[in-house]
């Protein structure tokens, strides 16, 4: 942190207070401050060795030294962007403006991660094309988990053409290539993957797969066949020698041609005899076959319809992930202008900013502990924002109940809110909504003073609608 004048400052652990950043004791409380001297130290030194490790693009060994100077120091702003820029040379977009976003809030001024924020929301396209990367991935992620690997290896393609540095999807898509023994095809993604981050111990698992695999299937096709002798199958032909004219060939036809005649008449004889009861015999056979193919229609019919089934809730899968990853970049988005809000010290417009998240939605616990801090708001503060729905009220009644509603978006049980929201619409003439929204109120506390206005107006509302009648 430094002060207006650029001298460097930090905070004293116990009291708070701003002191020098070479003091060894804090001039207010008196605190030794040697120890977070020390803690800072060990943080710098994880973080330099974190940047020699991103240089040689040892970029997931990088991540873990990085991870570790931020455990040591979590106001580090210089190892929280490097962070960020690894995650975001793999293809972790998402993760990348995370730590940009948690720098930002932790240092508001003189931070390079405002130039990162910046040029990723000025790039549209970048953002559409890590929106669908996302989706994408997590698509095909959920098909492979289903077993439909085909899908997911189209799903991947598309995912790697959109961020050929999108790690894990590498990762993935040759994974899925050396389930389908395409160990070429997974070289190349490996390969591609090691281009990026050179020692991922995933990737090098990987490629060590892929060539124990290729080389045992190469051995398999080379195997030689025993050796054999090449005339073992050759018939020796014998010498010729003419034979002397004989009369039995003669003798032999004309026997052959009596016992031909005798066996076809025994033969013969009785299929004729029996033609009748063959046929009957046919169409028995021919109903049975009619039986079986109808049984493997039906086989097929159950098979379809399980398959159908499998079809199903692979969509829904792959629908879920699409939704769960629209969520999360959504979440970031909004927590990212939530901190630009309450930095520019508009903290009712950061709490609404992020009134539509969970903590949940969020994955590191800095950012939960962001959205914790940002989202928190005083009854003061409700209180001012209540007065502005009411003196926004006299000029236009819209923008009042656009006001009254982020009121409940704070606080959803606001009583004063939902009976001012149908106020406005019964000055609108909107009496159908008015009811609905002085029914709301009178709901939160029956007795309250707000409650009995509420109601008065209620009646007085069903009393027009009578006389009208």
């Amino acid at each position: 942190m430094k002060n207006r004048k650029g001298l460097s400052k930090m905070r004293c652990p116990r009291c708070d207070a701003n002191v020098s950043d070479t003091a060894t004791l804090c001039t207010f409380c008196g605190q030794n401050l040697s120890v977070i001297h020390y803690i800072r130290r060990v943080s710098n030194t994880y973080y330099n060795l974190g940047l020699e490790k991103a240089k040689v693009r040892d970029l997931s060994g990088a991540i873990v030294v990085l991870k570790k100077s931020l455990e040591f120091n979590k106001k580090n702003t210089n190892a929280r962007n490097l962070l960020g820029l690894i995650y975001y040379e793999m293809g972790e977009t998402v993760a990348a403006l995370s730590e940009w976003v948690l720098s930002k809030y932790l240092q508001a001024d003189d931070n390079a991660a405002d130039y990162y924020i910046n040029t990723i929301q000025k790039n549209q396209t970048a953002l559409d094309a890590t929106n669908q990367t996302i989706k994408k991935y997590n698509s095909a992620l959920a098909a492979a988990q289903a077993g439909n690997d085909d899908l997911a290896i189209i799903q991947l393609k598309k995912v790697v053409s959109l961020n050929p540095h999108f790690v894990r999807a590498q990762q993935l898509l040759a994974l899925l290539y050396i389930h389908d023994k395409d160990y070429h095809k997974a070289a190349k993604c490996l390969n591609r993957a090691r281009r990026i981050d050179f020692n991922n111990t995933t990737t090098l698992r990987y490629m060590q797969e892929v060539g124990d695999l290729a080389a045992s299937s190469e051995k398999e096709l080379v195997k030689k066949p025993s050796k054999k002798d090449p005339l073992s199958n050759v018939t020796p032909v014998g010498t010729y020698k003419e034979e002397k004219r004989s009369l039995m060939p003669v003798i032999y036809v004309i026997i052959g041609a009596i016992v031909g005649l005798a066996v076809a008449f025994v033969l013969l004889w009785p299929t004729m005899k029996n033609s009748g009861s063959g046929e009957g015999s046919h169409i028995s056979d021919t109903n049975d076959q009619l039986a079986v193919q109808s049984s493997q229609i039906s086989g097929l019919k159950k098979e379809k319809e399980l398959l159908q089934e499998q079809v199903d809730k692979l969509q829904k899968q792959i629908k879920d992930a699409d939704s769960s990853a629209q969520k999360q970049t959504a979440s970031y988005e909004k927590l990212l202008t939530g901190v630009k809000a309450y930095l520019a010290d508009d903290k009712i417009q950061a709490a609404i900013a992020v009134a539509d998240c969970k903590k949940s939605d969020f994955g590191s616990s800095e950012a939960k502990e962001i959205y914790t801090t940002i989202h928190t708001v005083t009854d003061a503060q409700i209180q001012a924002l209540l007065n502005e729905g009411k003196r926004t009220a006299y000029t236009s009644y819209d923008g009042a109940i656009a006001i009254y509603r982020n009121v409940l978006k704070l606080k959803p049980k606001h009583q004063d809110a939902m009976y001012q929201i149908g106020y406005c619409y019964q000055k609108k003439q909107d009496n159908k909504k008015a009811k609905k929204w002085y029914r709301k109120a009178i709901k939160v506390d029956p007795n309250s003073a707000i409650a009995n206005k509420a109601n008065n107006y209620l009646q007085q509302i069903e009393q027009q609608g009578t006389q009208g009648q």
